[in-house]
């Protein structure tokens, strides 16, 4: 059992994902929403496709996720997402990792190595079922029960190895985009 995997998939290991709905405020907002389950499946094959290619130890990474991420929300929530993960490894295991961007994919593959793309994949999920229930859009045992239904879909895109990294969901893209236009929001991005 790895037991700093579990350390640094636990929701309490502060690197600052609560603060990001992954898009679905704004999917929500924009009347993009109708089933989630279709949504975050929808985010699994986005993540495998676009952010998993990042996620490795490979220094490079950083500077081509940088220039990957076009939708300034995105950028800015990964890197983010990256250093608030690189300051929280630090603190809790003293590995450093320093990158140009810090964007969270690569900064995740230099902390973690081993089970990286795991790591990100169901910690993208997660975040965004947890969003999901601080918008009152599920309960939180509900959500625990969508989150297993998915672990088929989460291990088919795992296994799925994605050397060039693509968009496969413009909808989540242009939405998340457009976070920083609503009138009111609870999330950063």
């Amino acid at each position: 059992m790895n037991l700093t995997l579990l350390q640094l998939a636990d929701s309490a290991f502060p690197a600052g994902a609560f603060a990001h709905s992954c898009g679905l405020e704004s999917l929500r907002a924009h009347h993009q929403l109708p089933d989630l389950k279709l949504r975050l499946t929808e985010l699994i094959w986005s993540t495998a496709h676009g952010m998993l290619p990042f996620v490795t130890p490979d220094p490079e990474a950083d500077a081509r996720c940088d220039v990957f991420l076009g939708n300034h929300v995105a950028n800015r929530a990964s890197r983010a997402q990256g250093a608030a993960f690189a300051l929280a490894v630090e603190a809790a295991f003293g590995t450093q990792v320093t990158l140009p961007f810090m964007h969270l994919a690569p900064v995740m593959g230099a902390a973690v190595k081993d089970d990286a793309r795991l790591l990100y994949l169901f910690g993208t999920v997660r975040s965004a079922l947890s969003a999901a229930v601080r918008l009152g859009i599920i309960g939180p045992l509900r959500a625990q029960g969508l989150l297993h239904e998915l672990h088929p879909a989460l291990t088919e895109a795992l296994a799925e190895q994605t050397t060039a990294p693509r968009t496969c969901s413009p909808v989540l893209d242009l939405c998340q985009s457009q976070h920083d236009a609503l009138y009111s929001r609870l999330f950063q991005s």
